[in-house]
């Protein structure tokens, strides 16, 4: 849980860095062709002149990477089930990885961006979109 505080706090840190100084938004991932367009990229020039706006800015994505992050614990611990209309839910563990398990198995960080392009597909607000595809 540490380790998760300490990733919380680090990549809202490296985005409001980047963007205070100014930095092409290249970094980031996701959703796949993310990034922002022409109008967003000039409003985040006003980070430059604000600290109190890149401070804002970390605290909101520390809270969101948080938020994702305790929904995903509660789904592992039992406590919530995902949406049923996203598909069949089969629970899951954790065990000690073995040389077997370790051949067999799915990669879960593998399917995380691939699966943008079927959420975007159901999604159920379509008046905004995270990615600039414009099909």
């Amino acid at each position: 849980m540490l380790f998760l505080q300490q990733k919380i706090e680090e990549n809202a840190e490296y985005i409001a860095d980047e963007l205070d100084k100014g930095n092409n938004t290249d970094f980031l991932t996701y959703p796949p062709n993310g990034g922002l367009t022409e109008k967003e990229s000039l409003s985040l020039e006003k980070l430059k002149s604000d600290p109190n706006l890149k401070s804002a800015l970390r605290k909101i994505l520390a809270d969101n990477s948080a938020g994702v992050l305790f929904e995903l614990l509660n789904v592992i611990d039992g406590t919530a089930d995902p949406d049923e209309k996203l598909g069949k839910w089969t629970e899951i563990s954790f065990v000690d990885k073995t040389e077997d398990l370790a051949e067999n198995a799915d990669m879960l960080h593998d399917e995380l961006y691939s699966k943008y392009w079927d959420w975007r597909k159901i999604r159920p607000n379509k008046d905004w979109k995270l990615d600039t595809h414009d099909g």
